[in-house]
């Protein structure tokens, strides 16, 4: 049996005008809501992992250089050469929870230059 989810009537009241405005089902805009909240709290948690690793990297780097390893709830959980076998592995163990997998290189963090659209500088 699976539980219903109720809404306060104030946000009930607003979806549902949202929802008649935009010719979209109450349902629709309360999943898209919890999406955007699950995909936020999953970036939050690889920016914690990210961290983690940062911290781990001197150990890390004299261990596993070129290897990828895997971060879970800020612990080294596994390691591989082969990314693809590590994240089937990570996928096998942790289902859909949100794992850092990053390859273990010379630097902790590389570095990633955009050009900005309105300038066209690049910025690091």
């Amino acid at each position: 049996m699976t539980d219903a989810i109720v809404l306060r009537p104030d946000l009930r009241e607003v979806l549902e005008r949202s929802a008649e405005r935009e010719s979209r089902t109450l349902n629709d805009i309360v999943n898209e809501a919890v999406g955007l909240y699950v995909h936020r709290m999953q970036q939050a948690k690889i920016d914690r992992e990210a961290e983690a690793f940062e911290r781990m990297y001197g150990s890390l780097r004299g261990k596993f250089s070129g290897k990828w390893a895997a971060v879970h709830n800020q612990q080294l959980v596994d390691h591989d050469s082969d990314s693809q076998a590590l994240y089937r592995r990570v996928r096998k163990k942790f289902g859909r929870t949100s794992v850092l997998i990053r390859q273990v290189s010379e630097r902790p963090v590389d570095e990633i230059w955009m050009r900005t659209p309105a300038t066209g500088k690049r910025t690091p």
